[in-house]
């Protein structure tokens, strides 16, 4: 599934020259509402849902993507009023990448003292995961639920490569950067093949488009034999250094 990172120039270039994303964890979420889709009223329940948002939270980060990348909004408000830049990945389907729901009004509150653990169940764990109010229905947004194993200098980060794959690097309509500022942050033979464009206003719609009139560029990837050998060397490597 191809979904779309948008991001500030400085942190795009690093992400591509480090070839890594760094993960965001709950509590730096923008939205005071993050895992709390309902209703609280009733403080001894309130103080249940708080227990489940730590549990939550503990050890587990999320990856944000957006269905688009010809969003107005989004350039504006993740990629530093389209100065910045949009990194498209193929990801892996799987349980771990999900798709926000949005709703207009809180959902009613499921927990119930009578039953176990209070009413929490599979269903209301993947409603706080997954639900969000509808103003935010305009980042399409997908989640990648990721473990909080890479640290560096206090951040977490996911490498590229291990269920996604970076195929598009998109720049902002209002960016200083060039297709070789870009070209050479991804670097020589990337895992698949990488296309570089720049992104405009559309004439006849409020959406972003491609700029014919710039430069494009593919940086082609790896062959398939070559991609194996290193899956190969990253095996042996992790199961050297485990074995220490």
């Amino acid at each position: 599934m191809r979904l779309y990172y948008y991001t500030a120039k400085q942190w795009g270039m690093k992400s591509l020259w480090e070839k890594r994303l760094k993960i965001a964890q709950y509590a730096d979420l923008n939205d005071p509402f993050e895992l709390l889709p309902f209703r609280q009223t009733d403080k001894e329940a309130r103080e249940h849902i708080k227990a489940v948002v730590r549990v939550l939270s503990e050890g587990h980060g999320v990856l944000c993507f957006s269905e688009s990348w010809q969003s107005t909004l989004m350039w504006a408000h993740y990629g530093d009023k389209h100065k910045g830049m949009c990194l498209g990945f193929e990801i892996e389907d799987g349980p771990h990448l999900t798709k926000i729901n949005y709703v207009s009004t809180r959902l009613p509150s499921p927990i119930d003292f009578s039953k176990p653990l209070g009413g929490v169940d599979e269903a209301m764990l993947a409603k706080c995961l997954n639900v969000k109010h509808s103003g935010w229905k305009y980042e399409k947004e997908r989640r990648l639920r990721v473990s909080l194993n890479d640290r560096r200098d206090g951040i977490y980060y996911h490498p590229f490569n291990s269920g996604i794959e970076l195929r598009e690097v998109i720049i902002g309509a209002r960016s200083s950067l060039s297709i070789v500022d870009v070209a050479e942050a991804v670097g020589k033979q990337p895992a698949a093949d990488v296309k570089i464009w720049t992104a405009r206003a559309a004439h006849g719609a409020f959406n972003m488009c491609t700029n014919k009139e710039k430069p494009m560029k593919v940086i082609p990837g790896l062959d398939a034999a070559t991609k194996e050998r290193r899956k190969l060397a990253e095996l042996l490597r992790h199961k050297t250094y485990k074995g220490r």
